[in-house]
């Protein structure tokens, strides 16, 4: 493509199309004025879904518009917006609505197209996928390398790949008990509030197996992996 004008998204939609052997997949988008006219004119507006997040994101814009700036207040937005978005039916997508409405009026009375985006108002199954996490994501490990020819591309998300690896074998190698800081403070809060263990240590890494060792000097091996118990 070109650049990103509606002649280059219809060109390029249209390619999708003819690759897809005719195929009308679901097609995820962030409502770019391009895709917005396109889209349908390609894949149906019945095919055309709204990426939550970004719709999100304007909903959230509209809010600071009309006064919502707090933190806590913009918290709560969200997880109304997120029960109108995954509601999986209409009784409960109009029990969120209600409740988005007497919080604030004018936000439930925007007209940002549900049809394209909540769960229980598009019409055909997406499986529960409302956003598009992934493609973002992807699209922010390849950045410096899409100028580049597949083979280098290619090349560079290997070696990518490697140093990430790299980098989180040289964490791991770093763990206490074959567990991350985390879940060593849990077990740390456990056995504090159990008084009568005294420490858990990694016996056997290969079975999964660990050391708990007991103020009556006792010691006890626990087996994750299995769910059992020496005791």
């Amino acid at each position: 493509m070109g650049g990103k004008t509606n002649e280059d998204w219809l060109w390029f939609l249209a390619q999708l199309h003819e690759c897809l052997g005719g195929m009308k997949p679901i097609v995820m988008s962030d409502r770019g004025n391009g895709l917005l006219a396109r889209v349908p004119a390609v894949f149906g507006k019945e095919n055309h879904a709204y990426c939550m997040r970004h719709v999100m994101e304007n909903f959230l814009g509209q809010a600071a518009k009309l006064g919502i700036q707090r933190n806590a207040s913009k918290n709560m937005l969200k997880e109304m917006f997120n029960r109108l978005a995954y509601a999986t039916t209409k009784a409960k997508y109009d029990g969120a609505l209600e409740e988005l409405r007497k919080f604030k009026r004018q936000l439930a009375e925007c007209r940002n197209e549900p049809e394209q985006w909540a769960q229980s108002k598009f019409s055909k199954e997406r499986w529960g996928k409302l956003n598009n996490n992934p493609a973002e994501s992807w699209n922010n490990w390849v950045r410096k390398l899409r100028p580049l020819s597949i083979p280098w591309l290619l090349t560079g998300h290997m070696q990518k790949l490697g140093q990430k690896w790299d980098k989180r074998k040289a964490e791991v190698d770093k763990l206490v008990n074959n567990v991350g800081g985390r879940i060593e403070k849990k077990l740390k809060r456990a056995y504090d509030e159990a008084e009568s263990v005294i420490d858990v240590q990694m016996y056997n890494s290969a079975r999964g197996e660990y050391a708990v060792h007991l103020s009556n000097s006792h010691r006890l091996v626990v087996n994750l992996s299995n769910g059992t118990c020496s005791c």
